[in-house]
């Protein structure tokens, strides 16, 4: 990514853009793109200052379970015991028309 490289390498190093889908990010990308997103990164977001596993969560549906499943995991390997939890509840899903409505929104602020 261009912002990782030094900046004296920038003008030696070829740089390629990936298409938006290999990254997407809530902070600049909208609802209705996420669906075709390869990669999502749970970035933090300057203006919720949520924290990243509440929005994690709140982002990705899978999150839950797959935290549980990474939890248990990492338990059986170090022998520890473990209750099994329950998912967290989920926030409220949007509608398409909602979704369409906060994509707008977020563009709008850019």
């Amino acid at each position: 990514m261009v912002q990782d490289l030094p900046n004296y390498a920038q003008h030696n190093v070829p740089i390629f853009s990936l298409p938006q889908e290999w990254l997407w990010c809530e902070s600049w990308c909208g609802n209705t793109t996420k669906s075709k997103a390869k990669t999502i990164d749970l970035c933090n977001n300057p203006m919720t200052k949520e924290p990243k596993l509440q929005g994690a969560r709140r982002i990705v549906s899978e999150w839950p379970d797959l935290d549980s499943e990474a939890s248990s995991f990492t338990a059986r390997i170090l022998g520890d015991d473990q209750e099994p939890t329950q998912s967290p509840d989920q926030s409220k899903d949007l509608t398409s028309e909602d979704s369409l409505k906060e994509d707008l929104e977020s563009k709008a602020e850019l």
